[in-house]
């Protein structure tokens, strides 16, 4: 009697132990299953994550976009990875045939689509605004908030109101959805790469600081349109501030005028700003623009010269004088050759 009931008990348990392993078999099979992709397709899909998206928004969309089975399952991969959090926002490229862990591993590698973003030499903190403003990536009012923010002026320790200068042109790689403060401080990082120890140097041996070089390097900037004339051009304002002279630089002007769109006139020359170089002698307060490398080094490795004058002969091209009389002759020329 005893052995017939030892014999029940053990069938019991093995049925019991049998009925658990094909409920956790069928259990992972459905586990797998909701992680297969939904399709064989090798159809590309660009998906895009939103800034500040959480896990179930993400997932919600991948399954009305087709790209995953179940949202359960994607949440509960991200949960159990403990990547919720940490899901880097932009535009991801996917397979339609990628299983679910696969298209979770891309998003925690942050592996999104770059777009690319080029400021040319010479632009303002302003044109710069209104550069990101038309490329569609932020408003203009957003950019220049963040280039006037405390945090940006103490880290270049600068004292003013403004990283005019030191936003360094370039082509900019970044996720869609950069902010623009984070654009800032891509560029910010971009001139601190650039300048070099070297150029510590020259400005020592010069006698000038950084901002003095960086701000006489815009002033070259907005006045050179010729590659190899910024050393020469550079040379007339080294001259010129040698001597004490006023640079008479009118980019200067434009600026102090808020850089409008025509010619300077005479009165033009007579605004009481800082910035104005035909009234005040030695460098503007700061940049007027922000200087690429080249302008930089013409800046810091001047040619040497005698010229102390120049003026624009057309096509971004100029005429170097050393005496103000043959400057003047020049521009008699110019002038009569214009009529």
């Amino acid at each position: 009697m005893r052995s017939t009931q030892k014999k029940r008990v053990i069938k019991i348990i093995l049925l019991a132990f049998c009925g658990v392993g094909v409920f956790c078999l069928i259990a992972l099979s459905v586990v797998v299953f909701l992680m297969l992709p939904p399709s064989s397709s090798e159809e590309i899909v660009n998906f895009e994550v939103l800034i500040g998206s959480s896990s179930q928004t993400i997932a919600k969309r991948l399954v009305k976009q087709n790209l995953i089975r179940s949202e359960y399952a994607f949440r509960l991969i991200v949960k159990h990875r403990g990547t919720g959090k940490r899901l880097r926002a932009g535009t991801y490229t996917l397979r339609r045939n990628m299983a679910l862990w696969h298209i979770v591993d891309a998003f925690e590698k942050g592996q999104v689509n770059l777009v690319s973003w080029t400021v040319p030499e010479g632009l303002t903190v302003s044109d710069i605004a209104e550069l990101w403003e038309a490329t569609g990536y932020g408003t203009a009012e957003a950019f220049l908030e963040a280039a006037e923010s405390e945090y940006q002026l103490e880290q270049l320790g600068l004292q003013g109101k403004s990283i005019e200068g030191y936003l360094f042109p370039n082509t900019y790689k970044f996720a869609k959805g950069t902010t623009a403060v984070q654009a800032v401080e891509m560029m910010l990082k971009e001139f601190k790469q650039r300048w070099t120890e070297t150029f510590d140097e020259g400005a020592r041996n010069l006698g000038l600081t950084q901002h003095e070089v960086v701000t006489l390097a815009s002033v070259i900037e907005k006045e050179a349109q010729v590659k190899s004339e910024r050393p020469r051009i550079a040379s007339v304002f080294h001259n010129r501030l040698k001597k004490k002279w006023r640079l008479q630089a009118d980019p200067t002007v434009l600026y102090a005028l808020g850089n409008p769109k025509r010619l300077l006139t005479k009165t033009d020359l007579r605004v009481d700003s800082p910035y104005n170089t035909y009234r005040h002698r030695g460098l503007p307060p700061g940049p007027i623009a922000n200087p690429g490398v080249d302008s930089i080094i013409a800046a810091l490795r001047p040619e040497k010269t005698d010229y102390f004058y120049f003026v624009a002969i057309g096509e971004g091209k100029h005429h170097f004088s050393k005496t103000l009389s043959e400057h003047n002759r020049m521009i008699r020329k110019i002038r009569r050759s214009s009529k």
